[in-house]
């Protein structure tokens, strides 16, 4: 919608490129650096907002002179703990539609459908197969942490991080927790799936790489997504960026 909106007042939209660096001049961002097709081009511009992700941002800060974006940073590790209920006809639920905070504890608890192919996907990730057809009978719970900041980040965007004993503590709680809802249901089979990651952010931090305005040390280069965010809190981090990035239009439109 955004996207859109901004198309219409005269943005241009650029599909299937890739940036790659920050064109610089007397210190001053003027535009991007991009492939496409196999081409490499330029896009001139008067300021540059960064908006590629906790992994695509940080590369490119580092192609354009800033190397200390990338480290200590936060992704937001999860599972899936899985039950086989024999009465159970689901499967087509809509995801994560009820969950619980437990903020003290650090980590968020949901329940999770997924779509047959995924289900099928991480039984053969956990080795189990004889769970490989139960889609529809599969009782599901997400456990998302609060994971400690960490890592570092490669220079092709490689993610180098490992879980804290804490990080692991906050697990076992979740996991523990989610068996006793599963059992409380009357699912058998109850297992632990493979571990994953969402919302990997804190690569460039306010106060850090980005002052209070998101502006980076290379004056009119802008950052605006999670990797701004400088700790993690283990919640969806869409409503924030929203913010952040209705903010920054603000403050750019007055100066």
């Amino acid at each position: 919608m955004f996207v859109e909106d901004a198309v219409k007042k005269g943005a241009v939209l650029i599909n299937n490129a890739k940036v790659q660096s920050v064109i610089r001049q007397n210190g001053k961002a003027v535009g991007v650096r991009y492939r496409k097709n196999g081409r490499t081009l330029n896009a001139d511009a008067p300021l540059v907002i960064l908006s590629a992700g906790g992994i695509g941002t940080p590369q490119i800060l580092r192609e354009s002179g800033i190397s200390r974006a990338g480290y200590d940073f936060f992704y937001d590790p999860l599972f899936v703990v899985k039950g086989v209920v024999k009465d159970n006809l689901g499967g087509d639920e809509i995801p994560m539609a009820a969950g619980v905070h437990m903020e003290d504890e650090g980590y968020l608890m949901t329940d999770m459908a997924m779509p047959r192919a995924l289900n099928s996907l991480s039984a053969l990730q956990s080795l189990k197969l004889n769970n490989l057809f139960t889609h529809p009978s599969t009782l599901q719970i997400m456990i998302k942490i609060k994971d400690e900041l960490g890592g570092s980040l490669t220079d092709k965007g490689g993610v180098r991080k490992g879980l804290t004993h804490a990080d692991k503590r906050k697990f076992a709680w979740g996991l523990s927790k989610a068996r006793a809802v599963l059992k409380n249901a009357g699912a058998k089979d109850i297992h632990k799936g493979w571990y994953m990651a969402a919302h990997p952010g804190g690569t460039a931090k306010i106060d850090d790489v980005v002052d209070r305005n998101l502006m980076t040390e290379i004056d009119n280069l802008y950052v605006c997504d999670c990797s701004v965010v400088p700790e993690a809190w283990g919640l969806p981090p869409t409503f924030t960026l929203l913010c952040l990035a209705k903010r920054l239009a603000r403050h750019l439109g007055e100066k």
